[in-house]
């Protein structure tokens, strides 16, 4: 909402703004300030595996010596890629992931997480529960999305195996960089192994250097961004018959965000409706981990 004092701030920054752009006309304008500083840039690796996950872990999660839970809060654009003509953006949403682990020893951690995420409308970025389908014009309803069904992984230095795929290794691509004053770490990851085999997922997180090599931060304050390719949304109502427009296509999107210290965190409008439709999602789930590992760590 919008105030008689926030506007009148506003208004006037906005005409303190005109006076320096006309004060700006009568100078000579350059695109950068020297002196010129040349990017550093450079790849970081470990020698040893456990230092390197160890590294990752207190990135995406938190380096606890026995339970713990992190929240991360984001934003993501969805694309339609219907295959045979341009890519269309969808809707946004906003949502939350919430992760809660036990280290099992040896640096292996038992991992769980859910999701709760709410479709907004491109044009006016309100919450909304209906999306039109730019492929067949219809308007359909936008379920909130709810994943709660994860099955959860073991990670640790020699990578993923994930609950429900009998033990094996999933290998997961890692690498830090140095960019300036910044850490980052990209990083790949396909799908539990029932998942559709067209899903993947890619990230970037990243944290200022003198954070990073401070060891004694167990959770570092991340920043992240990453891409996912993924099935057709069933609620789209996409035409299966081969050949009709968009039948042999995906969607993509694009995700930000950061990692909060505590649900209090989340921005009050969302937390606002977590808190209506789904407090119980604000906590961990520690009941996920009553369920046996069903291979030997």
């Amino acid at each position: 909402m919008i105030s008689r004092r926030t506007f009148t701030s506003s208004a006037a920054a906005s005409v303190g703004a005109l006076a320096g752009a006309g004060a700006a006309e009568s100078q000579t304008l350059t695109s950068l300030s020297p002196p010129v500083s040349q990017v550093q840039s450079e790849f970081l690796y470990y020698d040893d595996p456990v230092a390197e996950f160890r590294a990752d872990f207190r990135m995406g999660r938190d380096l606890v010596e026995d339970q713990g839970s992190t929240i991360t809060w984001y934003h993501w654009m969805v694309f339609l890629i219907p295959g045979d003509r341009r890519p269309e953006p969808l809707m946004r949403y906003e949502g939350i992931e919430y992760s809660y682990f036990r280290h099992l020893g040896n640096s292996n951690y038992r991992i769980h997480a859910h999701n709760v995420s709410f479709a907004r409308d491109l044009k006016t970025n309100k919450f909304t529960d209906t999306v039109v389908n730019p492929i067949t014009g219809e308007t359909c309803e936008v379920p909130v999305s709810l994943l709660l069904h994860d099955p959860g992984t073991i990670g640790g230095p020699i990578g993923f195996r994930n609950m429900t795929g009998g033990g094996r290794v999933q290998e997961v691509y890692r690498q830090f960089r140095r960019e300036d004053n910044l850490i980052k770490c990209d990083s790949v990851r396909s799908a539990p192994p029932d998942w559709p085999a067209t899903h993947i997922e890619n990230s970037c997180k990243w944290v200022p250097i003198d954070e990073f090599a401070n060891e004694t931060i167990t959770s570092l304050p991340v920043h992240f961004c990453g891409h996912y390719a993924f099935e057709y949304y069933a609620w789209l109502n996409m035409p299966k018959e081969p050949g009709a427009p968009g039948s042999d296509g995906h969607l993509t999107g694009f995700w930000d965000g950061k990692k909060l210290n505590s649900p209090q965190e989340i921005p009050r409008e969302m937390l606002d409706r977590m808190e209506r439709e789904y407090p119980e999602l604000l906590e961990p789930r520690w009941s996920e981990f009553d369920t046996p590992i069903p291979f030997e760590i």
